[in-house]
């Protein structure tokens, strides 16, 4: 159950051109730097095209200096690697960041567009008929359901079959699919928040009638019809 502790994360840029912009921590090992090839591209030739990594680990999210100058400061601090806490204040060049932890223990804001909300469904066969259902809940919206057709993503990019607007997911987190022999299974695509299926985290199994499944903050108990 480790994996329930996982944090969500994300910068808020304070000064900088950039400033203002919230910029998410949505995998294991997150690049920052000059280069448009990094994760986190920051607007600044005071900063080195690769200057530092954040990456995941056991005890939470740290900062990595890549580029060894000591030009990396965490609290007006040159570090060359450092555990990051909540409301740390980061500065590259002339790009200064607050790190945000545990968002995912908070209400997440709405979007301002209100064009497409929780489902974007891809174009399936209309002659297919769906044979199984996964009935939804969260902590902000009323329940509904969705009908499974053999393949279905999961995750925080609006791409995704079923859209879920929580930073504890992952932009592809998981995959619902038919079996050959008509069944379905779910596939955990490494997420950073882990994937639970009656409270045990999974990265691939078959769904039975019942099961529920945890992903982020919200709840989805798969049914067959």
């Amino acid at each position: 159950m480790e994996q329930e502790q996982i944090l969500s994360a994300y910068f808020v840029i304070q000064q900088g051109p950039q400033a203002g912009k919230r910029v998410e921590i949505w995998k294991d090992c997150t690049t920052i730097g000059r280069s448009r090839e990094c994760d986190i591209f920051l607007e600044d030739i005071a900063v080195h095209r690769k200057q530092a990594r954040i990456v995941y680990t056991a005890s939470g999210y740290a900062l990595c200096d890549d580029h060894g100058s000591g030009d990396s400061f965490v609290n007006g601090r040159p570090v060359k690697e450092k555990l990051l806490r909540d409301g740390d204040e980061l500065l590259f060049g002339n790009t200064r960041l607050t790190f945000y932890s545990h968002e995912a223990t908070r209400e997440f804001p709405r979007p301002s567009s209100r064009g497409r909300e929780l489902h974007k469904r891809k174009a399936v066969d209309p002659n297919a008929s769906a044979i199984a259902k996964l009935d939804f809940r969260n902590a902000q919206g009323a329940p509904r359901s969705f009908e499974l057709h053999p393949e279905m993503t999961i995750g925080r990019s609006r791409e995704c079959d079923i859209f879920l607007e929580d930073l504890a997911v992952s932009r592809l987190h998981a995959t619902i699919r038919q079996l050959p022999d008509g069944g379905y299974e779910l596939e955990d695509h490494h997420s950073v928040s882990g994937t639970l299926v009656n409270g045990r985290v999974v990265t691939r199994c078959r769904l039975n009638e019942g099961d529920i499944v945890q992903i982020g903050q919200s709840t989805l108990t798969f049914k067959r019809v």
